[in-house]
């Protein structure tokens, strides 16, 4: 029986881990080969997404209420994006993230009553990350205002 075992690396930035394998076995006249990869980006931010806000709904005659987005891959630098305007934001932990809702939200970012909202969540990029896809903004989900 023969083994052989390759193993290619190629060098990489500090922050990005890779490692390419080949084992080869040949058995009774057949070869076989498997290809292994593994890819890393330590330190990379997960994608932020959302799944819920609470409340979906406010009053536009609202002088305060506490918005809160559940969802997952928040850090502490994610901020919740009101019509792509940035709210001041309090992480809570990674899968929940509020801002509080006043009229100056209204005044200064937009939004009255009958109309709606779109809430998305960013997290900055990482700027030391390249060839990782990390943060970025979530898909928007719909406020209503009443």
């Amino acid at each position: 029986m023969h083994f052989t075992l390759v193993n290619a690396c190629k060098r990489f930035r500090p922050v990005r881990i890779a490692l390419v394998a080949s084992l080869t076995v040949l058995i009774s006249g057949w070869t076989c080969t498997a290809i292994v990869s593994f890819n890393s980006c330590p330190g990379a931010a997960p994608q932020p997404r959302i799944a819920s806000l609470s409340p979906d709904a406010i009053s536009g005659s609202t002088q305060s209420v506490l918005l809160i987005v559940n969802g997952s891959g928040f850090v502490p630098q994610s901020q919740i994006l009101w019509n792509g305007s940035a709210l001041q934001t309090t992480v809570t932990d990674s899968g929940h993230v509020q801002a509080t809702i006043t009229q100056q939200t209204f005044d200064s970012l937009g939004g009255s009553a009958g109309g709606t909202v779109q809430i998305s969540v960013m997290s900055p990029r990482s700027a030391h990350m390249v060839d990782c896809s990390d943060a970025g903004t979530s898909a928007a989900l719909i406020l209503v205002i009443k």
